[in-house]
């Protein structure tokens, strides 16, 4: 096979050579990496790497991890697993459990408040600041479910791990198996907001906490090239008026300082420069989902290279 491919690979380059004059540098480079990248995507699952992608946390920036996963797939990008933590736990649960581009945009350009609690109403917060209680996030699991189903993970077309943590314990919990609308709801479950999740003696809380980026995760599962996308804040303009926004940039630099080591351990790590999106503005979940495809699509030829 290694012959054949070779001898493929020496006649395209006689090909490009013998038509070097009309072609630019530029040019003749893009016809062999789209050349051999055609051989890459054409090989059987065994014959090449395995290739995971991990989806960071990042509250609504985190739906930028849509317009990326869009232009991997019109690239041809093959993904073998998928990791993620909060945000990115929710787009790539969606994504291996097949909802379409169209669904997850359609989300992304009415967001609703509604979909995570049903607490949060007049009274709802009203017990919340003067009651000193939590909201719950059953909703969400509930709307999750709707979305995908009564699916468990290991039914998932891709296999997906999303990360969670203990509130009691500090740890890190991991959930590759039982119902995805649970782990998802776990993973999402924003502390100081939503009451934990109680799941089988375990509190379980933003997987954000103590996991922002789980590139090991992918590792573990047995990707051999990893693709980690971060959806990067940038606070330098802004300062948190609400109690919500303190808490979410409070978890957000926490995050940053944990994410050196995962950054690391990615083969190709794909920034996504969101800056700071606020949920209660309309059309802001849209434009990051606007902001991944571009960004995915000035870096896939590096990507491609990489790979």
């Amino acid at each position: 096979m290694k012959f054949r491919f070779l001898c493929l690979f020496s006649v395209f380059s006689i090909f490009c050579y013998s038509f070097a004059p009309a072609l630019t540098n530029k040019e003749e480079e893009h016809l062999l990496r789209d050349f051999l990248w055609s051989k890459f995507v054409s090989l059987p699952k065994e014959n090449r790497p395995k290739i995971g992608v991990t989806l960071s946390a990042g509250g609504i920036r985190g739906f930028s991890h849509i317009g990326v996963l869009e232009v991997l797939k019109e690239n041809s990008v093959p993904i073998d697993y998928m990791s993620g933590a909060s945000m990115g736990c929710i787009v790539s649960a969606m994504y291996s459990a097949g909802v379409s581009f169209e669904r997850m945009r359609e989300l992304a350009a009415k967001p609703n408040l509604s979909y995570l609690s049903k607490d949060l109403s007049l009274i709802g917060v009203m017990r919340y600041v003067f009651g000193n209680r939590l909201f719950s996030s059953k909703n969400f699991q509930d709307f999750i479910s709707n979305e995908i189903g009564a699916v468990y993970y290991e039914d998932l077309a891709i296999p997906l791990t999303c990360a969670s943590a203990d509130i009691k314990t500090g740890e890190r919990v991991i959930f590759d198996s039982g119902p995805v609308a649970l782990g998802v709801r776990a993973s999402m479950n924003l502390p100081g907001i939503f009451a934990p999740v109680e799941y089988r003696q375990r509190y379980l809380v933003d997987g954000g906490v103590v996991d922002y980026i789980p590139v090991d995760l992918a590792r573990e599962m047995g990707a051999g090239w990893v693709l980690a996308v971060l959806a990067l804040p940038d606070y330098s303009k802004t300062v948190p008026t609400t109690i919500l926004g303190y808490i979410v940039r409070s978890g957000d630099i926490r995050g940053a300082l944990i994410t050196e080591n995962s950054e690391k351990n990615a083969d190709f790590l794909l920034g996504v420069r969101v800056g700071d999106l606020n949920f209660y503005m309309r059309n802001e979940a849209a434009k990051a989902v606007d902001l991944g495809a571009k960004t995915a699509y000035e870096e896939i030829d590096d990507i491609k290279n990489n790979l």
